[in-house]
């Protein structure tokens, strides 16, 4: 290990023997921070983690300073691990109860000023000397540690160069601990729906959207990548997450029940499945491309906030409805031509939020949109029947009864 060796205690006055780690002493937030790394199989060694709660277990609120361990999460990370080769973890917080023996490199033979030093250069190096049995207790990074740990006892090889950095606090007040911990996890925020499909390049299903959004001219103008909504002035049609309900939808799925990790993991082993959703997807909006509303806000951009506030199709709900229907046409009509001339009249629909259709359905009196499973189920089949379309039995008592 070349961050940890022992260390003759006589040689460095330590009462017992102990372990010397590089470290970095630094001044954050008017309290003594230190910053040091050691190897992912030593880890669990150094800190103590929450455990699982038992059932019924009686909590007695003063010893409280940590959340319990969630299986699920931390075996979520354990799979993370083992399955990104190049994987990210963020830094360790640790708070220790006792002072730190850390003691700062001499250089030349004259000794540092440790305070003087943090004061003009934010920082000193040196080596902190732990006791081999010591333990942190984790202020933030629980469940990484206690993953790091499973690994590092049943399948080593999966972190076996691997380091990590921690950050160490000492402080024995129980009250600023808890604190700490709502501090840490309360500016800690998590990442929207959008970045995730944006940025998350290993989910087969989110590469599909973006290189759709990416290969589509007008789709790469006009959507919103980051937030989850469009606003009411943008000149954006869609959301990046709107366009991947579309993409679920046309690949058969319901986007409003059918988790995205479950469509992405058929999609990842079914290479034929992939490839016709893709395909599928491409033609779809480049059909929809000559929608009336779509066009107008693409000829007109400094309109297209009014033309939006006209149209169905121009929303998220109005995408779903109209995928939706996409892969219901295309899985009654196998030929390629058909399967574009049925796309075709799905798109040139009245999709104009006064068609009586939607009234009700997903339009309100107030002429806003409703996105509830009920009302775009109302509307597919609204829709469907009026395109001519066999409706099922159940489709049918849905239309007796609106």
């Amino acid at each position: 290990m070349s961050s940890i060796n022992e260390v003759d205690p006589i040689n460095l006055g330590s009462a017992t023997s102990s372990i010397q780690i590089p470290a970095i002493k630094y001044k954050s937030g008017n309290r003594i921070w230190y910053a040091l790394t050691v190897p992912y199989k030593v880890l669990g060694k150094f800190i103590q983690t929450s455990a699982l709660k038992k059932k019924n277990q009686k909590i007695i609120s003063s010893e409280i300073k940590n959340r319990f361990l969630d299986r699920k999460h931390k075996n979520e990370i354990a799979e993370y691990i083992k399955n990104e080769e190049e994987f990210t973890l963020p830094p360790i917080t640790l708070v220790s109860y006792e002072e730190l023996d850390f003691r700062p490199y001499s250089f030349g033979g004259k000794e540092i000023d440790e305070k003087e030093a943090i004061n003009q250069n934010g920082s000193v190096a040196g080596v902190m000397l732990l006791p081999i049995d010591y333990e942190f207790e984790c202020l933030d990074g629980n469940h990484r540690t206690a993953a790091i740990r499973d690994l590092a006892n049943e399948e080593p090889g999966y972190i076996a160069d691997s380091n990590m950095l921690l950050n160490i606090v000492h402080d024995n007040r129980a009250k600023k601990i808890r604190q700490d911990f709502v501090d840490v996890n309360k500016n800690a925020k998590p990442t929207t729906a959008s970045i995730n499909t944006l940025f998350n390049t290993r989910d087969t299903l989110s590469n599909i959207v973006v290189d759709l959004i990416e290969s589509i001219p007008y789709l790469k103008e006009t959507t919103e990548l980051l937030s989850t909504s469009v606003s009411k002035n943008s000149k954006d049609l869609y959301t990046i997450n709107n366009i991947k309900n579309a993409v679920v939808e046309i690949g058969g799925f319901n986007s409003q029940s059918t988790k995205t990790d479950k469509i992405s993991k058929k999609l990842e082993t079914d290479e034929n499945l992939k490839n016709r959703v893709e395909a599928s997807s491409r033609m779809f909006f480049k059909a929809l491309s000559q929608n009336v509303f779509i066009k107008d806000c693409l000829e007109n951009r400094e309109n297209t906030p009014s033309i939006r506030s006209k149209s169905v199709i121009t929303t998220g709900t109005g995408i779903i409805v109209i995928t939706r229907l996409a892969a219901y046409i295309l899985s009654e009509f196998e030929n390629e031509n058909e399967q574009l001339s049925e796309i075709s009249r799905l798109v040139n629909f009245d999709w104009s939020r006064d068609n009586p259709l939607f009234s009700g359905r997903v339009v309100m009196q107030d002429n806003k949109i409703i996105n509830s499973r009920d009302s775009i189920s109302f509307a597919v089949t609204a829709v469907k029947e009026q395109l001519g379309y066999q409706l099922t039995q159940s489709e049918y008592e849905v239309m007796k009864s609106n």
